[in-house]
Order: structure tokens, then C-alpha cells, then sequence
């Protein structure tokens, strides 16, 4: 009786305890995961170094959200205004004429009123067109000396923003033969993981020179360009990237030291020499810079512990993957950027200039170019490539990132429906003059060439398979003269990508058309062979190629280039001009 009664008394306890406890595993069960967070190697913020960082090899995470799929066209009516230079002297639009190829010296900044509107759209008659809102030059490098320039635009605060840019790129795209190279990749980017790419967008543009007469004032047509984000804060902060970080585009840089890079604080820093081979995008000193540039360049040091200290895999093996697949092989030492955020070591590979990307056939650059030089062979003059490529499994990584590439984001049917969007823009611009005098291609076969894009761009691909089947080039040295009377000739080590033994053999010839042979030798094994003979002073040309055991036989890094009749140039791989003097 008295049991009866406690188990009344408990029964109530009991079942409003399993009723909380059933709560709290359904709500606990409904609950959204939430990420820890991720550890650091130390907890200490005084004992914290850059070696610590949770940010050291992350993946390239940028937002893919802020793309928007844009083939339309935007009208830009430029009206430009006489201005002086730091000199006092009086600048107007007919300056920038001056310009000249590669020449960045040379590039003064303008006043103009611009106005960007939708295609057919003109400007208000009620606007003011004669106010300054932004300021103008000429961007680029080769193309600085074209007759249709390349614009940087710097919107003043009263312009507002495109698309959240204060800074526009206005670019021709001269050596482009397509005209929609830089568009297509980077709508392609947009949709590539591991790799940041750029918003673009097809500007028709009108330019008025505001220094003639007032009644010769109107705006002349110059055609076609693409508008492209410029790389500094704002677009790192727009793609949830660490905006506190270091940026630099390379103008002549391949990862080898160079006089010309030095820290701020280096009593010879001279930062116009430093911007000739790494533009400063984003840096207030440069010991980051340094400190990786060093780290590349020692031989004493494991590479593979190197590259993963200073740079992620995954983004590197993308931008190379997809610069090899476009034909975009022009990234040997400009043409890409190279970015770190502050608080980490790594150093991430971003594109940069497309215009030499999708040449195939007859306008392929240098098609004459023997198979075995091509794809990532040319490469291997950076030294940051050259290592990278010796490491077991690169090759094959570099190959697998090619093929997911093409199975995922450059798949036929993405390219087929961009190349579609784009059709319409140049049927509406590409007839009409300026653009239709700078076509390297009749305006009827430009859609027979687009479309077969996709399988030219398959065909990169296959070149890479073939070109790895060769020995990889290497640089040769000029011939040393020993005291013995002989002669030195030596060379850097060739490297089979299937880890195959390598030869060389060596041929010295008198003339550059290798017709007059002075001496060879074949089946060398070491990397330096002495001619115990004496040779009259002169100029010679001196080949050394590297052969596997399975006969496939490399070229050199070298050549020879000579100017012939008819403005044509004599141009060959692998030879070397050599000086052999009778002086000790």
C-alpha cells in the first residue's frame, strides 16, 4: 500500500522528465550543424608568427556569387578636357598619340566627363557633359603604341559606381582575334572553383576631343572594347577575399632574383625600377615578396616542403591548367597576378590579359614551334615551373586538372551558349569601322572560328599529352676557354617526365642555318663535354639537345633571331650564338 502510493506520487515526475528529456533530442536533432572553429597553433597572440597561420593553404574560397551572366552591350560617351601636367604644361587628347610600345614612362592623366548607358541609349541633352567626373590614360603595355588605345578610367566620387568599380578598364584588345577572348574566359572563371576571375562587360565607345573648336566638337566612334574590374582592394573585398593582403602583377618576372627587387627600406630601393618587373598593386614593403623569392631559389632546400610553404596546390594547378587549355601560354613572365593576404605565407596565382588566348592554326603565334616546346615545355624557363614540374606526380596532376576542367566548368555545351551570347555583339559592332579595318580574319569566318573553339581547346590538351613525352629544355651556357687550350661547352640537366635517362649531343656549326658543321658529339651523359681541340675566333652556333631512351629528343631553351628581306625574321629554337675569341 505504501509502495502504491510512491509510485502514484512519482509517476507524474517521471513522465514530465521524459517529456523534457524527448524535447531536447528533437530540438537538439533540429538544430543546423556549426562549425568550430578553426584552430590555431597557439592560443598566444604575443608567441603568434605568420608560420602559425590558420590561413596558411587554404583554398582560393572566392564568391562566385557576385557574377552575373552580362553579353549585353553598355554605350560610354567619353568627352575628354584639355589638362595640365605636373609641369604646368597643357595636355589634350591628341597626346596621348605619343605613346609608344612597352614605354610606360610616358603617360600623362587627362580630365573627362564620362557617361555609361545602356546600349542605344545617348546622353541627356540636359546633362552637363562639359563637368569633370573622372579622369583618363592609356593602360596596357605592347598595345600603348595603337593607333585604338586601351583606357584606365578613374570615376570621381559625383560619377558614382559601375557595378561597384571606381576604376574601369577600357580595353581594345588589338592583338585579340576573336574580340570576345577575355570575355569568354572570364565567364569561364566565374564558374571555375580554386581561382579568381574578373566581371566584364562589352562597351561601345564614343570619344569627344573637347580641345578643337567648339563646332568641330562631337563624339567619334572608336567600336568595340571590354570593361574589366580592376585587381586592388575593392575587388578583393567584393569576392570575400582578405583585402588585407599583398598584390603584384608581373610585368618581367619569372621567379629568379633580380637587382631590381629590394625592400623599401633597402637604401637602393627605386620603386619605378621595382615596378619594372613586378607592378605594386597592393604593398606598403616588400620583405613578404623577398622572403618567398629566396625561399624559391634555394637549392639546399626540399622544393616540395618550399611549394606548400608558400603556395596552395590547388589554385596554382588551376591557373596553369586553365592558361595551358585557352592557349593563353603567355604567362611565362607577365600576364598573371600573384596575391597574399597579410596574415598568412601563401601566395596565391590570379589571370590577368587574355589577348593572346585562342590563337590556333594559321594565327597561332608560333606554330612553326616544334610540338616538343610546346604546352608547359616553355615553361620551364621560370624557375618556380621548372622545380615544380621535377616533383613525382606533377606531371600527371597537371594532366588530371586539364581533363576535370574540361568535364566541369569549360564543358562544349558552356562554351557553345557563351560563344552564342556573343554572336550578337559582333554582328552589331564588328561590320562598322573602326573594328571591321582591324580584323585579322573576314567577317565570314569569324563564325566558323568561334564555333570550332571548343574543339581547339580539347586539342590543348592533347598537346600537353604529347609535349611531356619529351625530355624537358635546358639552358645552355657559352663556351669557356680553358688555360689547357681546350675548350669547355656545358649546360643545366635535362629531366625525363617518365624518369627515363637522359644524353645530350652537342653540334657546332658556323652558320645559323646549320649547314656548316664544325664539330659534334653524341651520347654525352654528364652535363659538360671539353673539345680538346683549337677553334679559329669567330661567331659559331652552337645546338645541345637532350634525348631519352626512347629516342624522343629535346631542344634547348636558347635560340637565334635575325632580322631577313622582306621584314621577315629568321627565328630558331634550341640554337645558341656563340663568340669563341683567341684571348685567354
Amino acid at each position: 500500500m505504501n509502495l502504491m502510493r510512491v509510485r502514484e506520487k512519482l509517476l507524474p515526475t517521471l513522465i514530465t522528465g521524459a517529456a523534457v528529456l524527448g524535447f531536447a533530442v528533437l530540438y537538439a536533432g533540429s538544430q543546423a550543424e556549426i562549425e568550430a572553429p578553426m584552430k590555431a597553433a597557439t592560443h598566444d597572440l604575443d608567441a603568434w608568427q605568420c608560420s602559425d597561420s590558420s590561413l596558411n593553404g587554404l583554398p582560393l574560397g572566392e564568391d562566385k556569387g557576385i557574377y552575373v551572366q552580362d553579353s549585353g552591350i553598355y554605350d560610354v560617351y567619353l568627352s575628354v578636357f584639355p589638362t595640365k601636367d605636373d609641369d604646368g604644361s597643357m595636355l589634350q587628347f591628341s597626346d596621348f598619340s605619343r605613346h609608344t610600345s612597352m614605354d610606360h614612362t610616358y603617360n600623362p592623366v587627362l580630365n573627362c566627363n564620362i557617361q555609361i548607358l545602356k546600349e542605344g541609349k545617348k546622353p541627356d541633352p540636359l546633362l552637363d557633359l562639359n563637368n569633370k567626373n573622372a579622369t583618363i590614360r592609356v593602360r596596357g603595355n605592347s598595345a600603348r603604341g595603337d593607333a585604338y588605345k586601351s583606357y584606365k578610367v578613374k570615376l570621381d566620387e559625383e560619377a558614382g559606381t559601375f557595378y561597384g568599380q571606381t576604376i574601369l578598364n577600357i580595353n581594345k584588345h588589338s592583338s585579340d582575334i576573336t574580340k570576345v577572348a577575355t570575355k569568354l574566359l572570364t565567364d569561364l572563371l566565374a564558374g571555375t572553383d580554386n581561382i579568381a576571375g574578373y566581371r566584364t562587360y562589352f562597351m561601345r565607345l564614343w570619344i569627344r576631343d573637347t580641345s578643337v573648336p567648339e563646332e568641330e566638337q562631337e563624339f567619334r566612334y572608336y567600336g568595340l572594347y571590354t570593361e574589366t574590374e580592376q585587381p586592388n582592394k575593392s575587388y578583393l573585398e567584393a569576392r570575400g577575399l582578405a583585402s588585407n593582403a599583398v598584390m603584384y602583377k608581373a610585368r618581367d618576372f619569372s621567379f629568379a632574383p633580380r637587382r631590381e627587387l629590394r625592400d623599401v627600406e633597402d637604401p637602393a630601393y627605386d620603386v619605378y625600377e621595382f615596378e619594372q618587373v613586378l607592378g605594386i598593386r597592393e604593398a606598403s614593403d616588400h620583405k613578404k615578396l623577398l622572403e618567398m623569392l629566396e625561399a624559391v631559389n634555394d637549392m639546399t632546400v626540399d622544393f616540395e616542403e618550399t611549394f606548400h610553404t608558400y603556395f596552395q596546390e590547388e589554385n596554382y594547378l588551376t591557373w596553369l591548367a586553365f592558361n595551358l587549355l585557352m592557349g593563353n601560354d603567355d604567362i611565362l613572365n607577365h600576364n598573371y597576378i600573384l596575391y597574399s593576404p597579410e596574415n598568412a605565407k601563401t601566395w596565391y596565382f590570379i589571370p590577368w590579359d587574355f589577348d593572346k588566348a585562342l590563337q590556333f592554326g594559321e594565327f597561332e603565334e608560333q606554330k612553326d614551334r616544334p610540338v616538343s616546346l610546346k604546352s608547359i615545355q616553355k615553361l620551364n624557363m621560370c624557375i618556380l615551373h621548372r622545380r615544380y614540374f621535377r616533383l613525382d606526380g606533377s606531371i600527371e596532376k597537371i594532366g588530371r586538372k586539364m581533363k576535370e576542367l574540361l568535364e566541369t566548368s569549360i564543358t562544349r555545351e558552356r562554351v557553345a551558349a557563351l560563344i552564342d551570347s556573343y554572336k550578337p555583339v559582333l554582328e552589331k559592332t564588328m561590320l562598322s569601322m573602326p573594328d571591321l579595318m582591324l580584323l585579322d580574319m573576314a567577317p565570314s569566318e569569324m563564325t566558323d572560328y568561334l564555333d570550332g573553339l571548343y574543339d581547339n581547346i580539347v586539342s590543348n590538351y592533347e598537346t600537353f599529352q604529347e609535349a611531356v613525352q619529351y625530355p624537358a629544355p635546358m639552358f645552355v651556357a657559352q663556351p669557356v676557354q680553358l688555360e689547357s687550350g681546350g675548350i669547355e661547352f656545358s649546360w643545366e640537366p635535362s629531366f625525363s617526365y617518365q624518369g627515363e635517362p637522359v644524353t645530350y649531343h652537342l653540334a657546332l656549326f658556323e652558320d645559323y642555318n646549320m649547314e656548316r658543321l664544325v664539330l659534334q658529339q653524341s651520347g654525352i651523359e654528364e652535363t659538360s663535354w671539353i673539345y680538346e681541340g683549337a677553334l679559329a675566333p669567330g661567331t659559331y652556333y652552337l645546338l645541345v639537345t637532350a634525348k631519352d631512351s626512347r629516342g624522343n629528343e629535346q631542344l634547348s631553351l636558347e635560340h637565334v633571331e635575325s632580322p631577313q628581306q622582306s621584314e621577315h625574321w629568321y627565328y630558331k629554337d634550341g640554337l645558341l650564338e656563340v663568340m669563341i675569341s683567341n684571348i685567354l
